[in-house]
């Protein structure tokens, strides 16, 4: 199963910068990006750009988790929607044909 996850602007461009480096700060000096991706880390997923690399302001803020089961992913959204950086964490719709 696939959450979706959209981000503040500032807190995407962040994310993609620190997507290179994997040092964490203590918890005092760590940013709300930082934060989320350790919680990703607690949660043992892994937060992913849909669109790695970008920086267009549409397209940069939209960033994924894979879960094996529906109850993991009701508990990354429910997690994650704690942060205030988070404008948006769903499970992506099943496709379907037409």
């Amino acid at each position: 199963m696939r959450v979706m996850i959209q981000l503040r602007a500032d807190a995407a461009m962040e994310l993609h910068q620190e997507q290179g480096s994997q040092s964490v700060g203590s918890a005092k000096t760590q940013t709300q990006a930082e934060q989320l991706l350790k919680a990703a880390a607690e949660l043992g997923v892994k937060l992913e750009p849909v669109h790695p690399g970008q920086t267009h302001p549409l397209l940069a803020p939209y960033f994924m988790v894979e879960t094996p089961d529906r109850a993991t992913a009701e508990n990354v959204i429910s997690h994650f929607n704690r942060f205030e950086i988070v404008e948006a964490a769903y499970l992506k719709p099943e496709e379907q044909l037409p």
